[in-house]
């Protein structure tokens, strides 16, 4: 949080630490304090966070505001990837022959080739989060030949459905993870974030009736993953 002179709140901010990556989550100024160093003051005590904890690498999904994203941006971020925001209505689908997913439980081991998923594709491991969506039942896996080859996760939400995050091995097996995800989440309306740069995942949820709504810049201050084999969900990318 940040207070004036007077105790008055002037705006505050929220931030995540996995492996050395720094989250910014939230960061929000009241009106009447911006432009006054609010808002530095605070990306400075959330940088401080992450030092603490051995954060090497700062991310965060710019907000809309012209004038937020030139703050962002004059405190030396750069533009990482165009993060699309997309949704549909989709109900009655059913996978193909021969394909099947398989329930994650919560107490299957979500450091190994999870976690080595998760790190190859969004530059650092979830194992914790992972492990709150499989207590909640809501992972599964797409294997090939026996072995696990991507993992989909999703969220029920008062509105809709948010899938995501998918991780996957190749690109490939992301785009084949996603219609057996959308059949097993079993929600009309449905969500989900993909970077621009997943062209095979984007083009399997085209396929599948899902079209762009919105469009968010995701900033970085050092580039690292490989996000072609990734989405987001819950309404964030992260």
């Amino acid at each position: 949080m940040a207070v004036d002179s007077e105790g008055r709140v002037a705006g505050s901010a929220a931030v995540a630490v996995r492996e050395d990556a720094l989250l910014l989550l939230a960061l929000e100024v009241t009106a009447s304090h911006r432009g006054k160093g609010a808002g530095h003051a605070l990306l400075e005590a959330a940088r401080a966070y992450g030092a603490a904890r051995r954060a090497r690498a700062l991310e965060v999904l710019a907000p809309d505001e012209p004038s937020a994203l030139a703050f962002f941006l004059r405190t030396g971020l750069s533009l990482r990837t165009l993060v699309l925001e997309m949704t549909a209505e989709v109900s009655g689908l059913t996978p193909g022959p021969g394909t099947s997913l398989h329930a994650v439980s919560p107490g299957a081991s979500l450091y190994g080739w999870i976690a080595a998923l998760d790190r190859e594709t969004r530059g650092f491991a979830r194992p914790r989060d992972w492990a709150r969506w499989a207590a909640e039942g809501n992972v599964v896996s797409l294997k090939r030949g026996g072995r696990p080859v991507a993992l989909g996760a999703w969220s029920t939400e008062p509105d809709r459905v948010a899938l995501g995050p998918i991780a996957a091995k190749t690109p490939e097996a992301a785009a084949d993870l996603l219609p057996l995800l959308v059949s097993r989440a079993r929600g009309k309306r449905l969500s989900l974030a993909l970077p621009a740069e997943a062209r095979t995942l984007l083009l399997a949820a085209v396929s599948l009736g899902f079209r762009a709504v919105s469009t968010r810049l995701l900033l970085t201050d050092r580039r690292r993953g490989d996000l072609r084999r990734y989405a987001g969900g819950g309404g964030r990318f992260f």
